[in-house]
């Protein structure tokens, strides 16, 4: 498969360029901070809508033609979904803030072997059709419930990169034995917590310019849910990026520099690792797996992380 050049034609691709987990004021629709994944802020007044965009384009004319979309109509609600094949238990994907379940096609085919592999985009995102509501993290749980019924599935292992962590957490907790394992890939975040920092820093940023309705619906909604890994049965992999280093960004101006860096040693750093420290002492049957030199935004598209995600991810898998 023909690697994506992602900082020769996305240059912000590698210093987080979709910056999932900024939060907003629900009154206002202003950005708080992106506060665990700190690495390009939209300060920059670039639009997740159109970063997205170009993203899934250059996806799109890489992975062209290797397999056809599909969509499931469940709780009134056209979703995309991609079905790569194979036999055996369901490894489901879900996908990040603006994203689509094209994104997983690296780290999904090595699985079709002894996996049947499934891909699905949310509700307002991607291909899948976009609702004036049901962006709250119970609607979204429910969506995947009524996909894994229309195809028949009872049983699944949940795979879920950024956003898609909250939806993965109620899920395994209303429906345990719908769930065989779950994997987060770098999705284990409390983001009320997020939001609170943001403001302790008094990181209150722009609105965010061409962002549409469902895109800031999902943010809002997003900080409504903490997640709770204490009654989950279900064995856990958290796959978190850890920054040995602040992050940084030739786009940012010196003031917004100062502020963010500030922001960063007096609350950032601390709290992914609260995060990671959060995980392994609420999930009972947890593990975890730090990766460094690489961006929330962009390890799950780096030819070199994904090889360690999918040698990771197939031992995780193979326990019993």
């Amino acid at each position: 498969m023909p690697k994506i050049a992602f900082r020769k034609f996305f240059p912000y691709a590698g210093q987080n360029a979709i910056n999932p987990f900024v939060t907003v004021d629900n009154s206002a629709k202003y950005l708080c901070v992106d506060c665990h994944s700190l690495s390009l802020p939209v300060a920059f007044r670039y639009s997740i809508k159109v970063r997205c965009t170009i993203f899934l384009l250059l996806a799109s004319f890489v992975l062209k033609g290797a397999t056809e979309p599909r969509f499931a109509t469940v709780n009134g609600v056209k979703l995309h979904y991609l079905d790569w094949g194979g036999k055996g238990e369901v490894l489901l994907f879900l996908t990040c803030l603006g994203g689509s379940a094209d994104d997983f096609e690296p780290l999904a085919m090595p699985f079709t072997g002894q996996f049947h592999v499934l891909g699905l985009t949310r509700r307002g995102q991607g291909q899948s059709a976009k609702p004036d509501s049901g962006y709250d993290n119970a609607t979204l749980v429910e969506d995947i419930k009524a996909f894994l019924d229309s195809q028949k599935i009872n049983r699944a292992t949940l795979i879920g990169y950024s956003l898609a962590g909250n939806e993965m957490t109620q899920f395994a907790t209303l429906y345990p034995r719908r769930v065989k394992k779950l994997i987060y890939l770098d999705a284990a975040y409390d983001l009320p917590r997020n939001t609170e920092l943001g403001r302790k820093g008094n990181l209150n940023l722009p609105p965010m310019p061409g962002a549409d309705e469902p895109t800031l619906e999902l943010i809002a909604r997003s900080n409504e849910y903490r997640p709770d890994y204490k009654p989950i049965k279900a064995p856990a992999l958290g796959i978190f990026v850890t920054y040995d280093e602040p992050p940084k960004s030739p786009l940012w101006d010196d003031a917004t520099k100062a502020k963010l860096l500030k922001w960063w040693f007096e609350y950032g750093k601390a709290y992914r690792r609260e995060m990671i420290d959060q995980f392994q002492a609420d999930m009972k049957r947890s593990s975890v797996l730090e990766l460094h030199n690489t961006t929330h935004g962009g390890f799950i598209f780096e030819t070199a992380q994904q090889q360690v995600l999918i040698r990771e991810m197939r031992k995780f898998l193979s326990n019993k």
